[in-house]
């Protein structure tokens, strides 16, 4: 019976042993596992603006998603969305789209509760503090909006195909499960992880042209016993340097470019545009014939307005509307 007992209280101990050395063993297995079960991804849209006109701002929109996963307990997530430069800009807060050489500025914008613009916490704030649950074995995600604006630019681009894209540290969510109140604690925070992601914009720009032009005022007149005249400016601004052709209409009521005429109600003055101040050369819109040309990137023209003798008018303010069109 000694001998029995001594052998089975071995056994125990031994059992103890071997059970303490399993714990331990088990011990950083279960505490990789645990941060094994969460896992974050970031994805980002394909942004096209298309066609953009040059004169005016354009502006489009999409959204890049932030996903996380548990295959353990519910766990709530914090996170902020960091951009940078992306392959079209020199730094952070210079962020252009890019063709060759040549650039377009853009602005990158999120909800309406978030900065002007989006940034990487040097150049622009970041967009958060968000937080979402994602229940216990399960997927959740969350949703930052983007906005991205190209302002009328300064300088007009030339033609092409202009672009940018933000991946690895350019485009980027901090994402940690113990709360924060602001980006840059959330970013130092220990047990802190990033997701990278991409997304990309790309704008084209054609040929374009702008037309602006000034008023013809021939005064005040009591009688049309003799000629009067006026002129006025034509200007055509374009982002190349390319031909143009420019065209008068006959006005609201005018049936050719010598016969226009102003009107005051059923009354009716005729008058004429020129490219001449001589009067010789009527301003049209006969392509070959009466119209005028001009060569980009900017070109400003002359039209020479006259009113021919005519029977004296029933007193009143006399107006017409003439239309430009520039072809190019």
């Amino acid at each position: 019976m000694r001998n029995s007992d001594g052998f089975l209280r071995t056994l125990i101990r031994c059992a103890g042993a071997c059970c303490l050395a399993l714990l331990l063993l088990a011990s950083p297995a279960l505490q990789s596992g645990a941060s094994a079960a969460l896992s974050c991804s970031l994805s980002g849209p394909t942004l096209t603006f298309g066609t953009i006109n040059i004169f005016s701002t354009s502006t489009t929109s999409g959204n890049a998603t932030f996903t996380c996963t548990t295959s353990g307990q519910a766990q709530t997530f914090y996170a902020c969305l960091s951009i940078g430069t992306g392959t079209g800009g020199t730094t952070a807060s210079n962020r252009t789209l890019a063709s060759g050489g040549n650039t377009i500025p853009i602005q990158i914008t999120g909800g309406a509760a978030w900065p002007p613009q989006i940034g990487n916490g040097s150049s622009y704030p970041m967009e958060g503090v968000v937080n979402f649950t994602v229940p216990h074995q399960s997927s959740g995600s969350y949703t930052f909006p983007l906005v991205v604006t190209i302002p009328a630019p300064l300088s007009l681009p030339p033609s092409g195909t202009y672009s940018s894209t933000f991946t690895g540290t350019d485009f980027q969510v901090y994402w940690n499960t113990t709360s924060q109140s602001t980006c840059p604690a959330l970013v130092s925070a220990g047990g802190t992880s990033i997701s990278s992601g991409t997304f990309s914009v790309s704008a084209v720009v054609v040929n374009q042209c702008s037309v602006s032009a000034t008023n013809i005022n021939f005064g005040s007149a009591s009688l049309l016993t003799s000629a009067l005249s006026a002129s006025a400016q034509v200007s055509v601004t374009c982002n190349s340097s390319i031909p143009l052709t420019v065209a008068l209409d006959n006005g609201a009521t005018g049936t050719g470019p010598t016969n226009r005429l102003m009107t005051a109600g059923a009354n009716k003055i005729q008058y004429g545009i020129y490219k001449d101040s001589a009067h010789s050369q009527p301003w049209g819109n006969t392509v070959g014939v009466n119209t005028a040309s001009a060569t980009g990137p900017s070109a400003t023209l002359t039209g020479f307005g006259q009113v021919p003798t005519q029977s004296a008018p029933v007193p009143g303010s006399y107006a017409d509307l003439v239309g430009v069109t520039v072809t190019y």
